[in-house]
Protein backbone atom coordinates (compact mmCIF):
# COMPACT_ATOMS: atom_id res chain seq x y z
CA UNK A 1 0.00 0.00 0.00
CA UNK A 2 0.97 3.58 -0.49
CA UNK A 3 2.53 5.08 2.67
CA UNK A 4 0.74 8.43 2.24
CA UNK A 5 -2.63 6.65 2.19
CA UNK A 6 -2.18 5.42 5.77
CA UNK A 7 -0.80 8.65 7.17
CA UNK A 8 -3.35 10.11 9.67
CA UNK A 9 -1.96 13.63 9.29
CA UNK A 10 -2.88 13.89 5.60
CA UNK A 11 -6.34 15.41 5.18
CA UNK A 12 -9.17 13.75 3.29
CA UNK A 13 -10.73 15.33 0.23
CA UNK A 14 -13.33 16.83 2.60
CA UNK A 15 -10.64 18.77 4.49
CA UNK A 16 -10.74 16.69 7.66
CA UNK A 17 -7.80 14.69 8.87
CA UNK A 18 -8.11 10.96 9.40
CA UNK A 19 -8.17 11.32 13.16
CA UNK A 20 -11.95 11.05 13.23
CA UNK A 21 -14.99 13.24 13.47
CA UNK A 22 -15.22 13.35 17.31
CA UNK A 23 -11.60 14.45 17.66
CA UNK A 24 -12.03 17.11 14.96
CA UNK A 25 -15.22 18.40 16.60
CA UNK A 26 -13.52 18.52 19.98
CA UNK A 27 -10.57 20.43 18.52
CA UNK A 28 -12.91 22.93 16.82
CA UNK A 29 -14.91 23.35 20.01
CA UNK A 30 -11.73 23.99 22.01
CA UNK A 31 -10.55 26.64 19.55
CA UNK A 32 -13.98 28.27 19.65
CA UNK A 33 -13.85 28.42 23.46
CA UNK A 34 -10.36 29.98 23.37
CA UNK A 35 -11.48 32.67 20.92
CA UNK A 36 -14.65 33.32 22.93
CA UNK A 37 -12.64 33.63 26.16
CA UNK A 38 -10.24 36.10 24.53
CA UNK A 39 -13.18 38.11 23.19
CA UNK A 40 -14.83 38.27 26.63
CA UNK A 41 -11.54 39.39 28.17
CA UNK A 42 -11.12 42.17 25.59
CA UNK A 43 -14.78 43.18 26.06
CA UNK A 44 -14.39 43.58 29.81
CA UNK A 45 -11.11 45.46 29.34
CA UNK A 46 -13.13 47.99 27.30
CA UNK A 47 -11.67 47.45 23.82
CA UNK A 48 -15.07 47.55 22.14
CA UNK A 49 -16.11 50.81 23.86
CA UNK A 50 -19.23 49.67 25.70
CA UNK A 51 -17.55 48.87 29.05
CA UNK A 52 -15.26 51.29 30.89
CA UNK A 53 -11.77 49.84 31.09
CA UNK A 54 -8.10 50.47 30.31
CA UNK A 55 -8.55 49.59 26.61
CA UNK A 56 -11.40 52.01 25.90
CA UNK A 57 -10.78 53.69 22.52
CA UNK A 58 -10.73 57.14 24.17
CA UNK A 59 -8.03 56.04 26.62
CA UNK A 60 -6.00 54.39 23.86
CA UNK A 61 -6.25 57.60 21.80
CA UNK A 62 -5.16 59.76 24.73
CA UNK A 63 -2.20 57.47 25.46
CA UNK A 64 -1.10 57.51 21.82
CA UNK A 65 -1.41 61.30 21.60
CA UNK A 66 0.73 61.75 24.73
CA UNK A 67 3.41 59.66 23.00
CA UNK A 68 3.22 61.97 19.98
CA UNK A 69 1.54 59.50 17.61
CA UNK A 70 -0.48 61.32 14.94
CA UNK A 71 -2.95 60.20 12.31
CA UNK A 72 -0.14 60.29 9.74
CA UNK A 73 1.91 57.84 11.84
CA UNK A 74 -1.03 55.44 12.01
CA UNK A 75 -1.63 55.64 8.25
CA UNK A 76 2.07 55.05 7.50
CA UNK A 77 2.16 52.07 9.86
CA UNK A 78 -0.99 50.54 8.37
CA UNK A 79 0.27 51.12 4.82
CA UNK A 80 3.57 49.44 5.73
CA UNK A 81 1.76 46.40 7.13
CA UNK A 82 -0.50 46.33 4.05
CA UNK A 83 2.49 46.41 1.68
CA UNK A 84 4.23 43.72 3.73
CA UNK A 85 1.13 41.50 3.73
CA UNK A 86 0.76 41.92 -0.04
CA UNK A 87 4.36 41.26 -0.97
CA UNK A 88 5.84 38.86 1.63
CA UNK A 89 5.20 35.70 -0.39
CA UNK A 90 6.58 37.23 -3.61
CA UNK A 91 9.77 38.13 -1.79
CA UNK A 92 9.93 34.67 -0.17
CA UNK A 93 9.29 32.89 -3.48
CA UNK A 94 11.87 34.97 -5.37
CA UNK A 95 14.45 34.36 -2.64
CA UNK A 96 13.67 30.62 -2.60
CA UNK A 97 13.99 30.43 -6.36
CA UNK A 98 17.26 32.38 -6.32
CA UNK A 99 18.88 30.10 -3.72
CA UNK A 100 17.45 26.95 -5.32
CA UNK A 101 15.14 25.70 -2.57
CA UNK A 102 11.59 24.35 -3.02
CA UNK A 103 12.64 22.58 -6.24
CA UNK A 104 11.72 19.01 -7.17
CA UNK A 105 12.92 16.57 -9.83
CA UNK A 106 10.99 16.41 -13.12
CA UNK A 107 12.49 13.11 -14.32
CA UNK A 108 10.03 10.38 -15.24
CA UNK A 109 10.69 6.66 -15.26
CA UNK A 110 10.94 4.65 -18.46
CA UNK A 111 7.53 3.65 -19.73
CA UNK A 112 5.62 5.53 -17.01
CA UNK A 113 4.23 9.02 -16.65
CA UNK A 114 5.09 9.23 -12.93
CA UNK A 115 7.45 12.03 -12.01
CA UNK A 116 10.26 11.42 -9.49
CA UNK A 117 9.42 14.48 -7.35
CA UNK A 118 12.49 14.22 -5.11
CA UNK A 119 14.16 17.37 -3.86
CA UNK A 120 17.02 18.56 -6.04
CA UNK A 121 20.29 20.46 -5.67
CA UNK A 122 21.32 23.07 -8.19
CA UNK A 123 24.82 22.46 -9.52
CA UNK A 124 26.66 24.86 -11.81
CA UNK A 125 29.40 23.33 -13.89
CA UNK A 126 31.36 24.09 -17.04
CA UNK A 127 30.21 22.08 -20.05
CA UNK A 128 32.92 20.01 -21.74
CA UNK A 129 31.42 20.58 -25.19
CA UNK A 130 30.70 24.30 -25.22
CA UNK A 131 32.93 25.53 -22.39
CA UNK A 132 30.02 27.54 -20.96
CA UNK A 133 28.56 27.34 -17.47
CA UNK A 134 25.45 25.16 -17.36
CA UNK A 135 22.98 24.59 -14.56
CA UNK A 136 22.09 21.04 -13.67
CA UNK A 137 19.60 19.76 -11.10
CA UNK A 138 20.52 16.51 -9.34
CA UNK A 139 18.04 14.65 -7.12
CA UNK A 140 18.69 12.10 -4.38
CA UNK A 141 17.80 9.28 -6.80
CA UNK A 142 20.63 10.30 -9.15
CA UNK A 143 18.55 11.93 -11.88
CA UNK A 144 20.32 14.76 -13.70
CA UNK A 145 18.00 17.25 -15.39
CA UNK A 146 18.42 20.66 -16.99
CA UNK A 147 15.21 21.85 -15.32
CA UNK A 148 13.33 21.38 -12.07
CA UNK A 149 9.84 22.18 -10.84
CA UNK A 150 9.50 25.11 -8.42
CA UNK A 151 6.79 24.93 -5.76
CA UNK A 152 5.82 28.50 -4.82
CA UNK A 153 4.39 29.30 -1.42
CA UNK A 154 0.84 30.60 -1.72
CA UNK A 155 -0.90 33.15 0.48
CA UNK A 156 -3.37 31.88 3.00
CA UNK A 157 -6.47 33.18 4.69
CA UNK A 158 -4.51 35.05 7.36
CA UNK A 159 -2.56 37.05 4.80
CA UNK A 160 -5.70 38.00 2.89
CA UNK A 161 -7.44 38.95 6.14
CA UNK A 162 -4.53 41.20 7.17
CA UNK A 163 -4.58 42.81 3.69
CA UNK A 164 -8.32 43.52 3.85
CA UNK A 165 -8.18 44.81 7.42
CA UNK A 166 -5.23 47.15 6.80
CA UNK A 167 -6.70 48.36 3.52
CA UNK A 168 -10.05 49.14 5.09
CA UNK A 169 -8.43 50.87 8.10
CA UNK A 170 -6.28 52.99 5.78
CA UNK A 171 -9.39 54.00 3.80
CA UNK A 172 -11.23 54.85 7.01
CA UNK A 173 -8.27 56.89 8.30
CA UNK A 174 -7.91 58.76 5.01
CA UNK A 175 -11.51 59.54 4.16
CA UNK A 176 -13.67 59.28 7.29
CA UNK A 177 -11.59 61.11 9.91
Amino acid sequence: MNQAYNDPAIPHAHGQSRSGLPQNRLRSFGLTMIVMGASFMLYYLGLFGSVEGPLTPDKIGMALSTWGVTQRHVIITLLSVLIGALSWNWIFNLTSLAIGSRLTCTASGKGTTDVCGGSVKRIRRVSKRSGKTVVEYVCAHGHRQSSAHFHPLKKGAVSYTVCLACGSFVLIALFCV
